[in-house]
């Protein structure tokens, strides 16, 4: 980021206009959304992971651990599922 920009609220966790995403109309709305992100994310990241191949090891090595981030939070949610 050059320095002369300003961060957003919205860029750094901040509050965020009342208006700024719609509220889900149902829970199970919500998580099947988030569960949607979570494995877009991760096939992103596992792809991204793949074609960086052996040319920076330290970049390929981050996007593979984002991507075992996202697979953790699917894997826990099925868990979380099937427990219920």
């Amino acid at each position: 980021m050059a320095s002369n920009q300003r961060i957003r609220p919205s860029q750094w966790g901040g509050p965020r206009a009342a208006n700024a995403s719609p509220v889900p109309a149902a829970p199970s709305q919500a998580s099947s959304n988030r569960h949607g992100q979570w494995r877009q994310n991760y096939e992103r990241y596992k792809g991204l992971a793949e074609s960086a191949g052996s040319a920076d090891a330290v970049t390929r090595e981050g996007y593979w651990q984002h991507a075992e981030h996202y697979i953790r939070l699917i894997n826990e949610a099925a868990a979380m599922q099937a427990a219920r």
